[in-house]
C-alpha cells in the first residue's frame, strides 16, 4: 500500500488540504464552501483509486485548528477510499494489482 502525503496550506487566509498524487496535487478546501472544488478533488482521487491501494497521511501533525480538522477529514476520507476501492474491485474497475 502506498502512502500519499498531505499538507495543510494557507493561501490568502483560506485553508486547503493538499494531497500529493502522482498526476499532480489534489486540493480540498477546508475553510471555504466550494462544492465544485470538492467534487473535482474526489474525481481525481477516484482516478487514483483505479491505479492501486493507498492511504493519505498528514505530513505534519499540528495542534492548530485546521491541522486537527484535516486529520479528522483524512480519517474519514481514508475509510471512504477503502470502501470505494472495494466496490470498484467487485465491478472490475481497478487495474490489476501491481507486483511490488
Amino acid at each position: 500500500m502506498v502512502t500519499l502525503d498531505a499538507t495543510v496550506d494557507c493561501v490568502e487566509e483560506k485553508y486547503f488540504l493538499k494531497i500529493s498524487v502522482e498526476e499532480g496535487p489534489v486540493t480540498i478546501p477546508l475553510s471555504d464552501d466550494n462544492p465544485n472544488a470538492v467534487k473535482s478533488a474526489f474525481n481525481k482521487l477516484i482516478q487514483r483509486i483505479r491505479i492501486g491501494d493507498f492511504v493519505i497521511k498528514l505530513d505534519k501533525d499540528g495542534d492548530e485548528l485546521f491541522s486537527m480538522v484535516a486529520n479528522e477529514y483524512l480519517t474519514q476520507l481514508n475509510r471512504e477510499i477503502q470502501e470505494v476501492r472495494s466496490q470498484m474491485k467487485e465491478y472490475g474497475l481497478v487495474e490489476a494489482e501491481r507486483m511490488q
